[in-house]
């Protein structure tokens, strides 16, 4: 009986040596999150193919991001003005949205409100990293479709007493300091929509998040708020 358990114990120890082997020669962790993220068959992907099959609409206005912005429907809470279409992908971070952009620059859009980065916290990434991948999607938009009117958004702040979400908004609060500043160098609107979604210690009000990550439906209407004056053209 024992050498039957001694022998278990040994393939699952070769198993995870094996398991950990091939994770590291793909990167690590955080990079296996992110291939499995962005797999061919992947929903990621999905999403990114459907909106490069749909027609150009010039002049509309653009909301460019990740889950957060993927969940909003952005079309209804602004319904009036120019075609509102929201290119928000789950799981998106500033390198995958490099990526994309070519599909967001064929519209030629109005405006473009950009909202991206607590992923890459997510995956890992340094705050010197974000920044230098989100200054080359400034600098793209901007060289490749200079009348878009660009929106820098901050990042939404996070709560981890709802649920443990893996970032922490202390870096949070770095990754808005570069933001605010790439913001400054291209003058650029920088929008806080952080703060009014906060608590009185920094974190996502519980009333406007069931995950500690998202913002529910209470809390969009809080977002449309601190931009709708930017969003309607005059």
């Amino acid at each position: 009986m024992k050498y039957f358990l001694y022998l278990s114990l040994f393939f699952n120890l070769l198993a995870i040596g094996v398991g950990g082997f091939a994770v590291s020669r793909l990167g690590g962790f955080r990079h296996v999150f992110i291939r499995l993220q962005r797999t061919t068959e992947g929903l990621y992907h999905h999403r990114a193919q459907h909106f490069e099959r749909l027609p150009e609409r010039a002049g509309s206005i653009i909301f460019l991001g990740d889950s957060q912005t993927e969940q909003a429907e952005w079309h209804e809470l602004f319904p009036d003005g120019p075609v509102v279409l929201n290119r928000g992908i789950s799981g998106d971070y500033t390198e995958g949205m490099l990526e994309r952009l070519p599909e967001i620059i064929r519209h030629k859009p109005l405006k473009i409100f950009l909202l991206i980065g607590v992923n890459d916290l997510a995956f890992g990434n340094s705050v010197p990293e974000i920044e230098q991948a989100y200054r080359a999607i400034v600098q793209k938009i901007r060289s490749e479709s200079p009348d878009t009117e660009l929106y820098l958004q901050s990042l939404l702040p996070v709560n981890n007493e709802v649920r443990h979400v893996g970032v922490k908004n202390e870096r949070i609060l770095e990754v808005n300091a570069r933001i605010a500043q790439i913001a400054r160098d291209f003058a650029l609107p920088y929008l806080d929509i952080a703060t009014p979604l906060k608590d009185a210690d920094g974190n996502l009000a519980a009333k406007f998040t069931e995950d500690g990550l998202h913002v529910n439906g209470l809390g969009y209407f809080v977002w449309k708020k601190e931009i709708e004056k930017f969003v309607k053209v005059q």
